[in-house]
């Protein structure tokens, strides 16, 4: 949810801005203010800019691209005045979302919202994420705003933990995805190590998100205030599952997760550039809270090799980010290499099941909980029926159960 932007009233605006603004001020200067050519004060400027811009006219997008080139000294000043409206604050969040001097004052001002801090700290530079950590009273209050700076890649991994860990000792709940294996990775995950938030950032500083990122800041700041404004989220479209073997996997076992259900024309394990090597290096690197901070951050071929880790936190953490979509699920469904644990989970989510080759899948995959493999059994064709019936892979139940399956529609 974000903030709720709407007209200031006449007390709000103050009685010098109400006469450039307010219900009765001529068309002309309005005009005169959204060209920011109206003299007035540092404050009353910004408030005016805000009220043309909130009204969503003709002159609206002008005002907004005025307060974008606003002077330093005429938001300094603006932001001086201790009463300056909760709306202003916010409409300066999103414009000056790379800022590091504008936001630092808007996040330590009196009236700012809440809903504006989550916005802010979803996208903020390093430097505001770290002053947005410090006010432990404010985000205890309000945990939406540490699920924001979990999402935000600038701010840094010793931060994330140093946070994560007053929440569990306060009992609060953060509502971020995988809570639970983020409490048992906290449990194992020693003292902060400030010597690691270089190699995090590095990880997920790549040029394709740095590109991503700009452009939806520049979407960001350009929303007017009518659009639904959702928090933006990075994500590599170029990115492909890796479903190729893992260091340390057993000779046969990537290449045998999905033999039955791919083509081998259709594999891509053996076309992974190098760089692809070097990101899984990365990876393998880092420690369990790293890993499933990164599930979230990452892209598909980052969760493609989180969800094989040999840390079954790190898997299950990594099948429940809301980032997986429905290829990702195809391809994990196929895998015989997961845990238990993660086929399970897969074989649970309504959503996934829908989907006819998951449901062949997991019919195909021995991880998957006799019971469960039964009940999806009735809803595959014929030819694949007949492939699960020939199957020397999965139990002999099943397999069993298929042939009279087969028997039953002759």
């Amino acid at each position: 949810m974000a903030f709720a932007h709407v007209s200031l009233e006449v007390a709000e605006l103050g009685p010098i801005a109400a006469k450039f603004v307010g219900d009765a001020a001529p068309e002309k200067m309005r005009m005169m203010v959204a060209g920011g050519l109206a003299p007035l004060p540092p404050r009353d400027m910004l408030v005016a800019l805000y009220q043309v811009w909130v009204s969503n006219d003709d002159h609206a997008e002008t005002a907004g691209k005025t307060i974008e080139g606003l002077p330093a000294a005429v938001l300094d000043g603006a932001l001086a005045d201790k009463r300056l409206p909760a709306g202003v604050l916010d409409l300066l969040g999103r414009k000056f979302a790379r800022n590091d001097a504008v936001l630092q004052q808007v996040i330590r001002h009196p009236k700012v919202d809440d809903e504006s801090l989550i916005g802010i700290a979803r996208v903020c530079p390093e430097g505001v994420c770290d002053v947005l950590a410090d006010n432990e009273t404010r985000w205890l209050a309000c945990p939406k705003i540490v699920a924001s700076l979990y999402q935000n890649r600038h701010c840094r991994m010793s931060v994330i933990h140093r946070m994560l860990e007053l929440a569990d000792r306060q009992d609060v709940d953060l509502g971020l995805p995988a809570m639970d294996e983020i409490r048992l990775a906290l449990a194992d995950s020693g003292p902060v190590d400030e010597t690691r938030d270089q190699m995090f950032k590095d990880i997920h500083s790549t040029e394709k998100v740095v590109e991503a990122e700009a452009q939806l800041l520049d979407m960001f700041g350009a929303a007017d205030v009518q659009d639904q404004l959702d928090l933006p989220e990075f994500d590599d479209p170029d990115a492909e599952i890796y479903e190729g073997p893992l260091p340390g996997d057993e000779a046969g076992d990537g290449a045998e997760a999905g033999a039955e259900q791919a083509k081998p024309e259709d594999r891509e394990e053996d076309k992974q550039p190098i760089s692809k090597e070097s990101r899984m290096h990365q990876i393998g690197q880092m420690r369990p809270l790293e890993k499933i901070r990164t599930a979230l951050l990452g892209d598909k071929y980052d969760r493609s090799l989180l969800v094989r880790d040999s840390n079954k936190t790190v898997a299950m953490a990594t099948i429940r980010s809301p980032k997986v979509r429905d290829d990702e699920a195809v391809a994990f469904a196929a895998n015989r290499s997961l845990p238990q644990e993660v086929i399970t989970y897969i074989s649970n989510r309504r959503e996934w099941v829908k989907l006819y080759t998951v449901k062949l899948h997991l019919v195909m995959n021995p991880k998957t909980p006799l019971a469960r493999s039964m009940s999806l059994l009735a809803f595959l064709n014929r030819t694949d029926v007949q492939k699960v019936a020939r199957s020397k892979a999965i139990p002999s139940a099943l397999a069993t159960a298929a042939k009279r399956k087969i028997q039953a529609r002759r």
